[in-house]
């Protein structure tokens, strides 16, 4: 660690949902909080901090309300925001859809907290509590603005972040990590120490320099950096109802005036946290991006993985490939995208979720509609329509792949990863949207009733096996020296807390790098559980099951 850094950070191991409240518990006053899978520990680790009469950095006790559903929790929140603390609420799923409705509100009135989101899948077709995108994007209408952390280290950093960007930009915001897979999952990262985040965010009633033209006019030269918009000595309207005319004009000026200034004040809280702890992060971060041929392009526990299949793929394949972590989605990065994608051969790009009735996913809508304003870039008569955009000539567009995965927690194996690769290649097949690694015919059934099923099927739609990719081969992509381990026991019997105490040990006694986490479903109690535990000497990017 380089010794003029400031604030390098501790090094320890602990799981997402901690890192989350660690830095949580120093800087914020307040949290409304209603428990949800896999998000309950954020809640229940603030409310025992508040208990016990913690102090954050402004020395305050910390506030913990839990009201009767999770819409009551975002209205207290956004109450508790308006009253000028620095607040904070956790939640996943259903709870985020419960909650949509107060969302909208809360931009509206320019609150300042932060939500920390255990991406879930919503219950689409059966109910599932694991990892999936589709809370995540629920919210992409709402203006919050919106982070993606891949690791416990980035869901640490970005939490205090984010309030930053918040803070500056009088906009809500949202860092998500999946669910399970880093909520639940630990390993080793710098936490935050407790003189960084005073440094870096301040009290609440600090008066700073206001950082934009329109809060100038609306608060002058300076400000509280966390507005009282509930002061009964300075009263001011928020939420007032607005008719035809007035509406449209409010939340049209909303753009120019708020969140136009979003990105400029995302890279100056980024630039300011780097200064301090030697973190550098950036809306768009790449692996090996630069002389890749093919790059895969998502979100979330996924990109690791991708890290070292990438590098695997260029030492036994000779294939350039590179990574793209699309830290920010709103406001979409669509400056640094253009740049990144431009002249490349293909894109693959993976989402944790299904939108069946929509053209494309989230992120590949975004990413073709940005790579549609660069073509016009180039093709335009009349000056350039979209200046902060790459101009692309023939050969700048890359061609761009789909594919859906690990929704609801499937396992991702470093198969499903080169599958996505080997299908961009000039010998794949150059499937445009597929699902990776599930099978929707069995090459082999099972039995003679099986395979009369399956044909029934094949004969009724016979394309049904091209919606699916498998990769040619499953590496281990395992550090050298790496040890793993997989308990299988019954839910009750103490596995998870053996598995994390292990975990612990192993990081405590030999100071190892440390990847721990649980599987077990919806039923828990009573029901088998399983948990992988991997140790190394060196960083273990790789996230999936273990096999023997």
């Amino acid at each position: 660690m380089n010794e003029s850094i400031k604030y390098p950070g501790v090094k320890t191991v602990m799981d997402g949902n901690t890192a989350a409240i660690m830095c949580e518990r120093e800087s914020t006053d307040a949290a409304g909080a209603y428990p949800i899978t896999p998000s309950t520990q954020m809640g229940e680790y603030w409310a025992e901090e508040a208990a016990k009469g913690h102090l954050n950095i402004s020395d305050r006790p910390l506030i913990f309300i839990e009201p009767e559903g999770e819409h009551a929790a975002a209205a207290v929140t956004a109450g508790l925001s308006m009253t000028g603390l620095r607040a904070a609420n956790f939640s996943s799923g259903q709870g985020i859809a419960y909650m949509h409705e107060s969302l909208y509100a809360a931009v509206g009135k320019r609150l300042t907290y932060v939500l920390n989101i255990g991406a879930r899948a919503m219950t689409k077709s059966t109910l599932n509590v694991h990892a999936g995108h589709d809370d995540y994007h629920a919210i992409d209408d709402t203006g919050f603005f919106q982070l993606f952390a891949k690791n416990v280290q980035h869901v640490a950093d970005m939490n205090i972040i984010a309030h930053r960007i918040a803070e500056l930009a009088l906009t809500p915001g949202i860092i998500a990590q999946d669910g399970f897979l880093t909520t639940h999952l630990i390993e080793s990262l710098y936490l935050p120490e407790r003189n960084l985040i005073r440094d870096y965010l301040g009290r609440p009633d600090d008066i700073i320099e206001t950082p934009t033209p329109a809060q100038k006019i609306i608060y002058g030269d300076q400000r509280r950096r966390i507005p009282e918009v509930w002061d009964v000595d300075n009263p001011m309207m928020a939420g007032i109802v607005q008719n035809q005319d007035s509406y449209m004009q409010s939340v049209a000026s909303q753009r120019p005036f708020f969140f136009d200034h979003i990105k400029e004040l995302t890279d100056r809280a980024f630039d300011e946290y780097a200064k301090l702890t030697g973190r550098k992060y950036s809306r768009v971060m790449t692996y090996k991006a630069e002389d890749a041929d093919y790059l895969i392009l998502g979100q979330g526990s996924l990109i690791p993985s991708a890290e070292v299949v990438s590098d695997y793929l260029r030492e036994t394949r000779g294939v350039k490939v590179g990574v793209v972590d699309l830290v920010m989605f709103r406001p979409f990065p669509a400056d640094l995208v253009s740049k990144i994608l431009k002249g490349k051969k293909g894109v693959v790009i993976l989402e944790r979720l299904d939108q069946p009735l929509a053209a494309d996913l989230p992120i590949a809508r975004e990413v073709r509609a940005t790579l549609s304003k660069c073509a016009e870039n180039g093709f335009t008569q009349h000056g350039l329509p979209y200046p902060e955009l790459t101009t692309f000539k023939p050969g700048d567009m890359p061609d761009v792949y789909s594919g859906s995965f690990g929704m609801g927690s499937r396992d991702l194996q470093p198969e499903g990863i080169i599958g996505a690769v080997e299908n961009m290649l000039p010998n794949g097949k150059h499937k445009k949207q597929f699902y990776l690694s599930i099978d929707f015919l069995r090459d082999v059934p099972y039995t003679p009733k099986q395979k009369f099923y399956q044909e029934s099927i094949s004969d009724a739609y016979p394309n049904i096996k091209d919606l699916s990719i498998r990769g040619s081969e499953n590496p281990n992509m395992m550090p050298k020296d790496a040890i793993t381990v997989r308990f299988h026991s019954i839910g009750g019997w103490g596995a998870i807390t053996t598995g994390k105490n292990l975990a612990m040990t192993l990081y405590d006694l030999l100071g190892y790098e440390i990847k721990a986490n649980p599987k077990y479903g919806s039923e828990k109690k009573g029901q088998p559980t399983t948990y992988y535990l991997a140790a190394a000497p060196e960083p273990i990017k790789i996230n999936c099951e273990y096999f023997c």
